[in-house]
């Protein structure tokens, strides 16, 4: 009864839960009489009567009067109404506690009797009985307004309205409710982003049109990736789908001022689920057609209470392909299929409220078929109607491949976005792992943070390398093994004042061993042989069997390991200057040294002369056998290690002002460099390194919420430059010159100059309690501003083309991302809805017309497209259990996000999204 009475005096102290609001007239007479008829005779109970002790003791003391009791048992009154759930029982004891008392006093005539039982019955209905355990709580799942959403972008957590840089956010419950988990699904929910994955290595991030990374490990992305606050040096290390997400924040501009690896155009800051001591679990399922199979599970909870906490999470993702196979073994599936899996496992260590450790183990693995790129076009001509000559095309009609032919399948398919043709359906690996520990220590008014990492990724290909039936290259691509090791050291200010400011220390190890294996089969010689070589060889029964012996069984093999040295150090400042006006400085210096080293060995194949003499070929037919194995092979080469030292520098100054709680302004100025890159000609084996990318990016915005915050504007205008951009080129050459086997090359180089500008709209409208709407906007000017030496697309068939002043590959001029959200009760209020609701979502992703070949290509070209998700489904009100059936690309569009360049031995070819799918998407929380 004490701690009731002691929290009734306590001033500022409301009202304990679980305490009747409200009582009964008779249950408050019973109460108050028997408090009042027992007072006077506490002090003279005997012990047998009387209650323990230290109950006495706290209730009543000696010199308290019967008008002081009386001002206790008001405030006992007032607290006992505190609620009404108990009320019918405390009446039950109430009334037997009054009647045993009044029997009493007839009975005995004892009034030290009658004392006793009337304050026992005033302490029974004093006390409320023990409450049953409290069911789990779960926060309602719905997508959170703008004005709600924390992010961590700077390295602390802070309102979304109040950080003064551009920046997207995807939250916790739309990843869930969306089953957001690939970086090409951010790309459907975030503005201005777009993504290409056609494998793990061709994985390429773009923000507002910039910043794709094909194919090349000597440099790195100038979008970077972080998660869980290490980086990812390598950006197929993204590829996979993502474990267990809580956010994901996309920040736009030059990158690198308050941590990790340095970016020049942008950031995916994603964050996973962390530890908690409190226990919880779920499990994530989807079936739907196509085969599909998706489960995702986490569970967290205490190991040692107070002390030790952990979280465990995985994921399996299965799904038949969308492109047909037209080979004779497709019985196996489509092609384009998903197949992977992976966890999480995280311990949270708090030996003290000021210390805190965190070590997180994950794996992905995938084993599926990638590179699934359909032919789109070969033409006959080129653009001015001279003829082509010798295409892909062509090389297929020889009369070699007619017994392919005769068997009724197609040598290759051309126009077909949903169709391939491949002699035999095989998968590729594509793998990552990795342990990181970080450690949080509070002390001084600062909090110290250590970040130490190691990470590896996968990349072994296997895919048919000329997309034909025949028995052509049956072994075609670059593996990548990708290693990093990081270690990063921060210190930031906590205490409130004039000015806070974080900076630390970084450095990483990266090095990426890659190796290029082609192995050619028994159709290779006839496919790649000139028409002239053909006519040599194929004149007779020993020409042929030295065109099918000049590339049968050979492996073309190139060995490149670029690595690189990376040591920074970083700071930012916030210098409050009044309470509404804050201006940001930042600036961080980096190092590096970058070195690379190569070779490129053939192995296998008989020997020709050999050969030849032994069954009777002609010279000639011996010379163009030769001719055709080392038209493919090229030069051999071993290339020493090479390389560099090199500075770059970030830096950024971002003056904020508050005009009121619901407006914001802000602008920014900011520089970026990133180091040049070390590589080869692969051709020959030359040095080609690379020049340093330099950005400077100016942005304005205005962040604002409106109606009570139940809407949300925010808008930013910007314009970036960049000089030296490092992109994959793909350049001519003359075939036999330098190894050029095709007429093009690719490699890595610098465009000169390049602008983008544009205005981003982000926007979130609570119409109704159950109903929200959201507009995500951009429209986006990205042009070479000097690009004079530009490649020119193959359809020109000319060597050099001025691009200057030509809208960027894969850079739409407007993109959108909007969409509703609806819940209502189960009756839609006309009943009892037994907590329970409909809720409903309808997405859309709006892309106009762009060229995705890097050569702007007019084969490049994508018309203006959408792509919807939605889903409807019944759940309850507290976000424990929801049951819906949603569909993925519900319109079925097709469209391409990337498109490549034909060539004498290849037709052009294109990545494609993902094709419609649906199914039923179960979740459960405990």
């Amino acid at each position: 009864m004490k701690q009731y009475l002691d929290s009734a005096d306590a001033p500022g102290v409301g009202l304990r839960a679980g305490v009747p609001k409200t009582l009964g007239r008779n249950t408050l007479s019973a109460c108050v009489s028997l408090a009042l008829a027992g007072a006077p005779l506490m002090v003279v109970s005997d012990a047998d009567a009387a209650p323990p002790k230290k109950s006495v003791k706290k209730v009543a003391a000696p010199d308290k009067s019967v008008s002081d009791l009386e001002e206790k048992v008001a405030r006992l009154t007032a607290e006992l109404e505190a609620s009404k759930r108990r009320e019918q029982d405390l009446l039950r004891k109430n009334a037997a506690s009054a009647s045993a008392a009044a029997g009493a006093a007839v009975a005995t005539g004892a009034a030290a009797e009658v004392g006793a039982a009337g304050e026992a019955a005033a302490l029974a209905a004093a006390e409320p009985e023990p409450e049953p355990e409290p069911e789990p709580v779960v926060d309602e799942e719905k997508p959170k307004n703008l004005s709600e959403v924390s992010v961590t972008a700077r390295r602390k957590e802070e309102k979304l309205q109040e950080v003064p840089i551009p920046i997207a956010v995807i939250n916790r419950e739309t990843l869930e409710r969306d089953n957001v988990v690939s970086v090409q699904d951010f790309s459907r929910r975030a503005p201005n982003l777009g993504v290409t994955s056609a494998n793990a290595r061709q994985t390429s991030i773009a923000l507002r049109g910039l910043g794709k990374n094909s194919g090349n490990e000597s440099m790195e992305s100038s979008v970077g990736v972080m998660v869980d606050n290490v980086w990812r040096a390598w950006v197929g290390s993204a590829w996979a789908n993502f474990a267990d997400l809580d956010q994901v924040e996309v920040l736009r501009g030059p990158q690198g001022t308050l941590q990790g690896k340095n970016s020049n155009l942008g950031l995916l800051n994603i964050t996973t689920k962390a530890p908690s001591f409190k226990d919880s679990y779920y499990v994530d399922g989807f079936a739907g057609d196509r085969d599909t199979l998706q489960g995702k599970f986490g569970a967290t909870g205490t190991i040692l209470p107070g002390l030790l906490a952990y979280r465990a999470s995985g994921f399996i993702d299965k799904r038949d392909g969308y492109i047909k196979n037209y080979d004779i073994h497709r019985s196996e599936g489509d092609l384009g299929e998903t197949n992977a899996l992976g966890g999480r496992l995280q311990f949270l260590l708090t030996p003290s409220d000021v210390l805190s450790a965190k070590v997180i183990v994950d794996k992905t693995a995938s084993t599926q078929t990638m590179s699934v790129q359909p032919l789109i076009a070969d033409p006959s001509t080129f653009a001015n109607g001279a003829s082509r000559g010798t295409t892909f095309s062509t090389r297929l009609a020889r009369n070699w491949f007619d017994p392919v032919r005769s068997n009724g399948q197609p040598l290759a398919i051309i126009g077909d976005p949903r169709a391939m043709a491949n002699n035999e359906r095989r998968q590729s690996r594509g793998d990552g792992s990795g342990v990181s520990a970080e450690i949080n220590y509070d002390a001084l008014g600062h909090r110290f943070t250590s970040i130490t990492a190691w990470r590896d990724a996968l990349f072994e290909p296997n895919h048919d390398g000329e997309s034909s039936t025949a028995d052509i290259e049956r072994i075609s691509g670059w593996t990548v093994k990708n290693e990093q090791w990081s270690q990063e050291l921060r210190i930031s200010s906590k205490e409130k004042g004039p000015i806070d400011y974080q900076a630390g220390v970084f450095a990483m190890r990266t090095i990426a061993d890659t190796f290029n294996q082609r192995l050619f089969g028994s159709d290779a010689g006839a496919f790649y042989a000139s028409n002239s070589q053909y006519s040599t060889l194929n004149s007779n029964a020993i020409g042929r069997q030295m065109m099918l012996a000049s590339l049968n069984n050979v492996m073309y093999r190139q060995s490149v390991v670029p690595a690189t040295d990376s040591y920074a150090a970083y700071g930012q400042v916030n210098w409050h200057v009044t309470d509404d006006a804050t201006l940001t400085v930042g600036l961080r210096d980096t190092f590096e040294r970058r070195e690379n080293t190569g070779w490129s060995h053939p192995i296998g194949g008989v020997d020709l002369d050999v050969l030849g003499a032994q069954i009777g070929a002609s010279a000639n037919q011996i010379a163009a056998a030769k001719a055709v194995r080392s038209g493919r092979l090229g030069t051999e080469w071993d290339a020493p290690r090479q390389g560099f030292d090199q500075n770059s520098q970030n830096w950024l100054v971002n003056p904020s002002y508050k005009i009121n709680k619901d407006l914001m302004v802000y602008g920014s100025v900011s520089g970026g460099n990133k180091s040049g890159a070390a590589q080869f000609n692969l051709n020959t084996g030359k040095v080609e390194n690379v020049n340093p990318e330099n950005v400077m990016d100016y942005e304005f915005g205005i962040k604002s919420t409106w109606l009570d915050r139940k809407l949300v504007a925010n808008v930013n205008f910007y314009q970036t430059d960049i000089e030296g951009f490092q992109s994959q080129l793909v350049i001519p050459c003359t075939i036999g010159v330098d190894g050029c086997t095709t007429g093009n090359r690719t490699t890595l180089g610098n465009i000169k100059g390049i602008q983008l500008r544009g205005i981003e709209l982000e926007t979130n409208y609570d119409i109704t309690p159950g109903l929200s709407v959201f507009l995500n906007g951009s429209f986006n000017r990205a042009i070479y501003t000097d690009f004079a030496n530009a490649p020119c697309p193959p359809e020109a068939n000319s060597v050099i083309c001025d691009q200057t002043g030509r809208t960027l590959p894969n850079a739409p001029t407007f993109t959108a991302n909007y969409g509703v959200d609806y819940r209502a009760p189960l009756t839609f209020g006309l009943g009892n809805d037994y907590g329970l609701q409909w809720h409903a979502y309808l997405i859309d992703s709006y892309k106009s017309a762009a060229n995705y070949n890097a050569s702007l290509s007019v084969y490049g070209k994508q018309a203006a497209y959408h792509v919807t998700d939605g889903g409807i489904g019944i759940g309850t009100k507290n976000g424990k259990y929801n049951l819906d059936l949603v569909g993925r690309n519900l319109f079925d569009t097709i469209y391409f996000t990337n498109a490549g360049n034909y060539s004498s031995t290849s037709a052009a070819s294109a990545s494609f999204g993902d094709a419609r799918y649906y199914g039923v998407h179960f979740r459960a929380k405990f």
